[in-house]
């Protein structure tokens, strides 16, 4: 795998150069696939790393009791995590990018772990999606206030726009809820006819409050593994301000969490990606703990499953 270690880990876990077999393998990755001219690349700390600083400090002691899973969160060792530091990529290397995503994803599978992204904008995850390609059938959860079914824009395909366009494509993709839909985004009308037509099922926020968080999980079929993929700003941004596309009436943290829950509860997770975090709108690393916080969900729900 072609990564560089973090010099701060995820929640102070051991840092990794290769995956292993049953442990979960967290790594970023800070560029993806930008638009034209599109800066790909902000000054100050990446995403990858405001999350591991963020979530570092506000979990001091991850032995401790941790009140949302009534014990130390990953349950006195029961699941190894490992940090494995973000993928080589490059501000101006939109395929050097996806290939090197995609082989990391790849060689994390390979090994047997559990592959957690840390991503910048929302294309990083079509190559970590692609990565995915072991699984027989996959079931994709994605959280967000867009439904990313662009074709293109201008002459780009892979960009933050079409990754759940992209996803529709994958032969091994077979089921796509996208839940927290709200206000406008980049779609038109033939976007939406377009995932409707699919078959992908869109939830906007007033239905996934309507009908609740486990009854959204429970139509989620478990003939395959299940992938879930977080948009951040499908939260609501007086708990997630850091974001590209700020959007009044997002989920809220506990809906979330109790989204993640239900959809694992009885599913093997194939992986789980989070995106478009970007640090310098954020304020007092409130967006980078929340997205801390959201993986720490997953790993809690794992070491259980343990």
């Amino acid at each position: 795998m072609t990564l560089v270690l973090a010099s701060e880990t995820f929640l102070g876990i051991p840092v990794a150069a290769e995956a292993r077999p049953g442990s979960v393998a967290i790594f970023g990755a800070v560029h993806g696939t930008a638009y034209g001219a599109q800066a790909a690349h902000e000054n100050g700390i990446s995403a990858p790393d405001a999350v591991r600083r963020a979530i570092t400090a506000a979990s001091v002691h991850i032995d401790h009791w941790d009140f949302d899973f009534d014990g130390p969160l990953l349950n006195d060792g029961a699941l190894e995590v490992f940090d494995h530091g973000d993928v080589a990529t490059k501000p101006d290397d939109n395929p050097g990018n996806r290939a090197a995503i995609e082989a990391v994803t790849r060689d994390i599978r390979a090994a047997g772990a559990v592959p957690i992204l840390i991503g910048s904008d929302d294309s990083t995850a079509i190559p970590f999606m692609c990565g995915l390609g072991d699984v027989d059938a996959l079931h994709i959860l994605q959280i967000d206030a867009h439904i990313d079914w662009r074709d293109r824009i201008g002459d780009e395909t892979l960009g933050y726009s079409s990754t759940m366009r992209r996803a529709s494509e994958l032969p091994f993709v077979r089921s796509m809820t996208q839940v927290g839909i709200r206000a406008v985004g980049s779609a038109r009308a033939q976007e939406v006819e377009a995932a409707k037509g699919w078959g992908s099922r869109l939830v906007t926020v007033r239905q996934a409050r309507a009908n609740g968080m486990a009854e959204i999980a429970t139509a989620i079929p478990r003939d395959g593994k299940l992938l879930i993929h977080i948009d951040v700003d499908a939260l609501d941004p007086s708990i997630c301000p850091g974001v590209n596309a700020l959007s009044p009436g997002g989920l809220w943290l506990d809906e979330v969490t109790d989204l993640i829950a239900s959809a694992m509860a009885g599913r093997t997770l194939a992986g789980f990606s989070i995106v478009e975090f970007q640090p310098k709108r954020d304020i007092n690393d409130l967006t980078a703990t929340v997205v801390g916080r959201l993986i720490s969900h997953v790993l809690g729900h794992l070491a259980r499953k343990k």
